[in-house]
């Protein structure tokens, strides 16, 4: 049974097959019951001996007596990669490693704060983010060069972030939107970091008091929703710094590039976009000749995504 479910979170979720099937339900499941059409979906379609009622025993840590809070393998990954949510029982095992990630994290949220303030370049903070996020895929996955290795760095939460935070470090772009670009890599930075904190077992109670409960699953829920709206608000600002001459239209290519790839792989961000259609649909969907252009509009950007279009992936969308 448990190596059934092994096979079920190592399954490869980019498969064009259950990215149909989950972009063709209606209304969309929220994040906590996509892992319920997952199992369903793969009992019909990939195993039918798979159990989709077995659920992985809890893993738990303790440091100096106080036990850590503890959290189920893959049951609570209901979007993205199985493994998002189960990067405590990594960290449980890695030590050094554990202990070199967190202090590369410190250092770089502590860099980003004063970016923040306006005390420091933010460049020099998003490439300490960066080296932080390489070190963390190195800790976990080591240096391979397999088909397998490099579909888990893809389908990694962190793998994505050092795209993105690179776009940010394209020449012409202002400061001030340089700064907001920081605070997508910060939060996932600041996930990591609390993971770390929560299992890492050197880590001194009030430090790991203090920043556990953002290792909560549902702390982590609301996170990711908040970053993949924050990600999408900025796209919008990059494309209005390059009318304003405040970015490189190379920028905005570069990241809404990014975007086409995060909305490809990533719930949260489909949940960003759903949000603003859930916003303009109402209004424009009421104006004659106006809700046909904006339906035109949304289904010629969603090509670009869609795996059964020719198009999709050729170049960059933001629907």
């Amino acid at each position: 049974m448990a190596e059934g479910y092994k096979k079920f979170q190592d399954f490869d979720w980019s498969d064009e097959r259950w990215q149909t099937y989950l972009s063709g339900l209606y209304p969309q499941p929220k994040h906590q019951q996509v892992l319920k059409y997952k199992k369903k979906w793969y009992k019909r379609t990939i195993d039918p001996e798979f159990d989709d009622t077995h659920e992985p025993p809890s893993v738990s840590t303790s440091a100096s007596g106080n036990a850590g809070p503890s959290t189920r393998s893959g049951a609570g990954s209901s979007t993205g990669p199985p493994f998002v949510d189960d990067d405590g029982s990594r960290w449980s095992t890695m030590r050094s490693k554990a202990t070199i990630c967190m202090i590369a994290y410190s250092m770089a949220m502590t860099m980003s704060a004063g970016a923040f303030a306006g005390a420091l370049p933010a460049y020099q903070a998003i490439l300490l983010l960066v080296g932080a996020f390489i070190l963390e895929i190195l800790a976990k996955y080591g240096l391979k060069f397999n088909q397998q290795y490099l579909q888990s760095i893809v389908l990694d939460d962190v793998s994505a972030m050092p795209f993105m935070a690179l776009t940010a470090l394209t020449p012409g772009l202002h400061q001030t939107i340089r700064t907001l670009a920081l605070v997508p890599p910060f939060i996932t930075a600041l996930l990591s970091f609390a993971q770390i904190c929560k299992f890492h077992a050197n880590v001194p109670a009030f430090i790991r008091n203090f920043f556990s409960p953002l290792a909560e699953i549902s702390a982590r829920w609301r996170a990711m929703q908040a970053r993949a709206d924050l990600e999408v608000g900025l796209g919008f600002v990059i494309v209005g710094g390059v009318f304003m001459g405040r970015a490189a239209p190379i920028s905005a290519l570069l990241f809404w590039n990014f975007m086409m790839m995060r909305y490809m792989m990533n719930e949260w961000t489909k949940a960003s976009f759903r949000k603003i259609d859930g916003v303009l649909n109402p209004i424009l969907g009421k104006i004659p000749g106006i809700s046909r252009l904006y339906e035109m509009l949304k289904h010629g950007l969603y090509s670009f995504v869609d795996p059964e279009s020719g198009r999709s992936g050729r170049l960059c969308t933001i629907l």
